[in-house]
């Protein structure tokens, strides 16, 4: 099977990343993130996002999941296949990111970041499911179509395999995206302590 797909009716090229392309996934995923209401609670500065991203990219999602990159390198998005674990793995780039956050927002911060974890694995989808953990645009490249583009492209996975899809997510602005995809929200993961709310969203597989 080809690594690169074009999609007829948008144009966009969308291909399976490398190992080589990990650190312009988390590059673009960094930049995307930058407004996420999420991200700003427990992680503050938006210049440790992109390093948030490549710790999870090599210790997760480069040997168990599936990352596309689109042809120009503006978007990007992870996913996990049924049966795999949405749990990190410890990774000495994720100590690195430790400290990091631990830098910039102390060890508030830190906290933070492991509640939002704990109430996401509360409220994580139990049934055999795609995991979009992540999907970004640029922000230069934002509303030109491409993020549409790269969530089609998983989620024929999805409906190749006849399973559903299940997110978490973080910016209320991008629901109306994942619902014009099929995406439905199951809950709203509301976070202690005057936290932002994540969305738990399900799309069923379609034929």
């Amino acid at each position: 099977m080809s690594d690169v797909y074009v999609q007829a009716n948008t144009g966009h090229s969308i291909e399976l990343a490398n190992d080589s392309q990990l650190s312009v996934v988390s590059d673009i995923l960094g930049d995307a993130f930058t407004h996420d209401p999420v991200f700003a609670w427990f992680a503050g500065n938006p210049d440790i996002y992109a390093a948030f991203f490549r710790a999870e990219a090599e210790a997760l999602y480069k040997d168990y999941g599936e990352i596309y990159i689109s042809g120009e390198h503006s978007a990007a998005a992870m996913w996990l296949p049924p049966g795999v674990s949405s749990k990190v793995p410890l990774h000495w780039r994720s100590l690195l990111v430790f400290w990091k956050i631990f830098y910039n927002a102390v060890i508030q911060g830190c906290r933070r970041g492991l509640l939002i974890d704990r109430l996401c694995a509360e409220h994580h989808m139990r049934e055999p499911h795609y995991y979009l953990h992540a999907i970004g645009v640029k922000l230069d490249y934002q509303g030109s179509g491409i993020g549409s583009a790269l969530l089609k492209q998983g989620l024929l996975d999805c409906d190749a395999q006849h399973m559903p899809a299940y997110l978490e997510s973080s910016n209320e602005k991008n629901n109306p995206l994942y619902e014009r995809h099929g995406f439905e929200v199951q809950s709203a993961i509301r976070v202690p302590d005057g936290g932002p709310t994540l969305w738990a969203m399900k799309r069923a597989p379609r034929l």
